[in-house]
C-alpha cells in the first residue's frame, strides 16, 4: 500500500508506520497512549497523514483510537490484524461504515509459482508440490523441505483450531470440533447436513445436538478455515432445508489433517 501511494505521488514523509509486534512500541499498547503519540506525529506532518498500524489487535481498545483519529484529522488509516482476534464481524461493530476490508488469502497456483521463482519448465512437479503443501506464503521459502512444511502446517492448524476457535468461543468439547473439521475436510464440495453429522455421532455413541454442530461449523468459517457456499437457486422454505457446501481455505491444511490430497 505504501509503494502504491508513493507511485501516486504521495510523500513518504507523510507516512506513520507502527508494528505492534516490535518491542520498541510496547509502551503504545494502550489506546490512550497510542492516541497521544499519533496525534503528536500527525501534527508534525504538512498535509494529509497516512497511518499504517500492523497487528492492531494487540492494542487494548484500539478502535477508540482509530475512531478518534478519523473524527479529528484528515488522514488515511491502514490496519492489519490476525484473524484470531480481529474478525470481520467485530470490525463491523467497532468501526461500522468507516472501513474497507481486504481479506488476505493463501497463494493461488500462479502466485505460488512466482513466489518460488519457478522457471515453469516442470509445471507438473510444481503443481504436485502445491497440491501437497498449499499456498501459505511462508512455505515458498521452505517448499523443498517437506518435513519443515508439514511441521509449519501442523502449527498453523493448531493455531487456527486452538486460538481462533477454541479460545474465542470457549469450546469445551474440543474432540467434537476436531471431528467436525476432519469431516468437512473429507467432504469438500459435497452437500453437508448437520442432521446427518448428528446421526453419525449418535451411532458412534457421541451424541451432540444439531445446534451445537451448526455452531461449530459456523465458527470454522468465522476463523477462515472453511468457506460456506450456499445454493442460490432455491427459494422460500427450501432454503431452510438445503444442505450447503464447504470448501477449505487452504488445501495444505487438508493434507495436514487427512494425510492425502490426491
Amino acid at each position: 500500500m505504501q509503494d502504491e501511494l508513493i507511485q501516486r505521488g504521495k510523500n513518504k514523509s507523510n507516512f506513520i508506520y507502527i508494528n505492534f509486534e516490535d518491542l520498541q512500541y510496547e509502551s503504545l499498547l494502550d489506546y490512550e497512549t497510542l492516541n497521544k503519540e499519533l496525534v503528536k506525529r500527525i501534527q508534525q506532518i504538512d498535509g494529509k497523514a497516512y497511518i499504517f498500524l500492523d497487528e492492531i489487535q494487540k492494542v487494548i481498545s484500539w478502535e477508540k483510537t482509530i475512531n478518534s483519529l478519523r473524527a479529528s484529522f484528515d488522514c488515511d488509516i491502514y490496519i492489519t490484524g490476525s484473524n484470531s482476534q480481529l474478525l470481520s464481524g467485530e470490525l463491523a461493530t467497532e468501526i461500522a461504515g468507516r472501513y474497507i476490508e481486504i481479506k488476505v488469502y493463501p497463494f493461488s497456483f500462479s502466485e505460488f509459482l512466482k513466489a518460488i521463482n519457478s522457471d515453469r519448465q516442470n509445471l507438473d512437479r510444481d503443481f504436485l508440490t502445491y497440491v501437497e503443501i498449499g499456498g501459505m506464503p511462508f512455505l515458498s521459502l521452505i517448499y523443498n523441505d517437506r518435513q519443515a512444511c508439514d511441521t509449519y502446517l501442523q502449527d498453523i492448524y493448531s493455531s487456527v483450531v486452538l486460538k481462533d476457535i477454541v479460545d474465542r468461543y470457549k469450546i469445551r468439547n474440543v474432540d467434537l470440533l476436531r471431528r467436525i473439521i476432519s469431516y468437512l475436510s473429507s467432504e469438500i464440495g459435497h452437500p453437508i447436513s448437520a442432521t446427518g453429522i448428528a446421526k453419525f455421532f449418535k451411532n458412534e455413541h457421541r451424541g451432540s445436538s444439531i445446534d451445537t454442530i451448526l455452531d461449530y461449523i459456523s465458527y470454522t468459517c468465522d476463523a477462515y478455515l472453511f468457506t460456506r457456499v450456499p445454493r442460490s437457486y432455491l427459494q422460500g422454505k427450501q432454503n431452510l432445508r438445503v444442505n450447503d457446501q464447504y470448501y477449505i481455505t487452504d488445501h495444505g491444511l487438508r493434507q495436514t489433517m487427512l494425510g492425502n490430497n490426491q
